[in-house]
């Protein structure tokens, strides 16, 4: 008999199984799929994997870095760098009909992509980052907005606002409006 019946093997659903079982709570994971993963999945064509998923491993950080989202993710399921065969992305890219946004785990490269294709938005787009650095998810002036609204007081441009989003908001958000 199982405490807790989680649907769904995605990265939500086998993180949360993790943690139940790390605390000896028995938990069934239930899949309609052949495969893990949910979301970040990938087909074969050739004899070679392609993944597909949204939940490419971005802001990726090297072995031994305290903070970030990576570090934490890993503090909180009590897992090792070691337990998981990590390596960074090459190369993503967001595209629309009219532009193309190349992104790495470099900012600084996403930045100057930000700057060739939406030159006169580079400014504001640092503004934005530069309000944004600290943000966190606890209550704030920040936090209890629309993320489209706190993003338009910086960036003027629809286009560009959209293509920021695209990567995090493609299946939606839980805030109206965003």
């Amino acid at each position: 008999m199982y405490d807790t019946l989680i649907i769904g093997a995605g990265m939500s659903g086998l993180a949360a199984g993790i943690r139940l079982a790390y605390y000896d709570r028995p938990v069934c994971i239930l899949e309609q799929h052949t495969t893990i993963g949910g979301l970040n999945s990938f087909y074969r064509l050739g004899g070679r994997n392609y993944d597909v998923g949204l939940h490419a491993l971005t802001n990726f950080t090297p072995k031994g870095t305290r903070q970030g989202p990576l570090a934490r993710l890993l503090r909180q399921l009590r897992l090792s760098w070691d337990d998981l065969a990590l390596v960074p992305q090459l190369r993503s890219a967001i595209a629309f009909p009219q532009t193309r946004l190349d992104f790495t785990n470099d900012f600084e490269f996403f930045r100057g992509e930000v700057a060739r294709a939406f030159p006169d938005q580079i400014d504001g787009f640092d503004r934005m980052v530069a309000a944004l650095i600290d943000y966190n998810d606890d209550p704030s002036p920040l936090g209890t907005q629309s993320a489209r609204e706190v993003v338009a007081r910086f960036i003027s441009e629809p286009l560009l606002r959209e293509m920021i989003f695209c990567p995090m908001m493609y299946y939606g958000n839980a805030r109206e409006h965003d």
